[in-house]
């Protein structure tokens, strides 16, 4: 009895280092941002955002991606870049830059930094705010850009977190407007219920209620078309009874990944604004860190999961990211 007593405690104990241990390599791997290398300027103007449009299962989704309008000396069209805040910064895609380069002269300078091959000491607009930038990264190759076609929407590479770290991002849904601000606007600071958020890693995690529970909510806008994206546990638990999965494929950062949408029936809180959860979402991550992390939102005890945009299509959200607070207005 002993010896087996023994072994139950030694298993114990490993499950709970390995648990440990995996809080850490979260924490380190996931929740740690590099410097950021941007600084905006030119703040407190609305500018209008388009949306971009994906099939899924033959439907298509006219919410799929935020897509801000991008402005560079030098060159006479108009380009974009996805929102994301889920991205922690703002990256380029190669080929994008190389077409951009050939066609125009030289407009980014590519150089190594850090045994990575970077943009280098570049400035551009995104909407209405002023952006100049040490080295941005690439992530992607992206595409060799047709010129010849005058209708397509080119995309440039993504807008991440950094962009709005340390000021206050508004986003008005329904008059597809952002505005990146220095601080809360008086009239929004009057009629606003901020509630806590944290930004760790430059990753926004909101504290919300779904149905009466606390729920700790990775904002993630380039996860757009979702409500709440959880781990299978959860998606199984809010499912509602008797309703059926539809599956379905989604491009992420070049791989294909299967997921899963099921009816569900639910009133998120955000203060005294409240949004419905129609339907949840799980997705097969072959990256298993992914899967951590929908369980590790939820450290606490908190429901944990991710959302994009579609929950607030009707509201406008404020995030304070100088003092961690946030709102959802109606």
């Amino acid at each position: 009895m002993k010896f087996v007593k023994r072994i139950l405690l030694l298993l114990l104990a490993l499950i709970l280092v390995g648990g440990i241990g995996n809080f850490f390599y979260f924490k380190n791997k996931f929740m740690n941002a590099p410097p950021s290398t941007i600084t905006v300027s030119n703040l407190g103007e609305q500018f209008e955002f388009v949306w971009s449009k994906e099939k899924l299962n033959n439907k298509i989704e006219p919410h799929a991606a935020i897509l801000v309008p991008v402005t560079i000396a030098g060159v006479d069209r108009t380009l974009y870049m996805q929102f994301d805040t889920g991205a922690p910064s703002t990256v380029f895609s190669y080929k994008n830059v190389l077409s951009i380069n050939e066609k125009y002269g030289d407009i980014f300078q590519i150089d190594t930094l850090d045994n990575r091959i970077r943009v280098i000491d570049t400035s551009f607009k995104v909407g209405t705010v002023d952006i100049k930038a040490s080295s941005i990264s690439f992530r992607g190759m992206g595409n060799k850009i047709d010129w010849s076609d005058s209708t397509s929407v080119i995309i440039i590479g993504t807008v991440g977190s950094d962009f709005m770290e340390n000021h206050t991002l508004i986003m008005d849904y329904k008059k597809e407007q952002i505005t990146l601000a220095e601080f809360v606007p008086e009239k929004i600071e009057k009629e606003a219920e901020f509630l806590p958020f944290t930004f760790d890693g430059r990753k926004v995690f909101l504290s919300a209620k779904l149905n009466d529970t606390p729920a700790n909510l990775w904002f993630d806008s380039g996860s757009s078309a979702f409500e709440l994206i959880v781990d299978e546990d959860t998606f199984l638990e809010l499912a509602k009874p008797g309703a059926k999965r539809e599956s379905f494929l989604v491009n992420s950062w070049g791989s294909q990944i299967p997921g899963h949408n099921i009816e569900s029936k639910g009133v998120f809180e955000f203060g005294s604004t409240t949004a419905p959860l129609t339907y949840v979402t799980n997705f097969e991550w072959p990256n298993k860190l992914m899967v951590w992390t929908m369980k590790a939102s939820s450290i606490g005890g908190d429901l944990g999961g991710m959302t994009g945009n579609k929950l607030f299509l009707t509201k406008t959200l404020v995030i304070d990211s100088a003092n961690l607070r946030y709102a959802v207005l109606p």
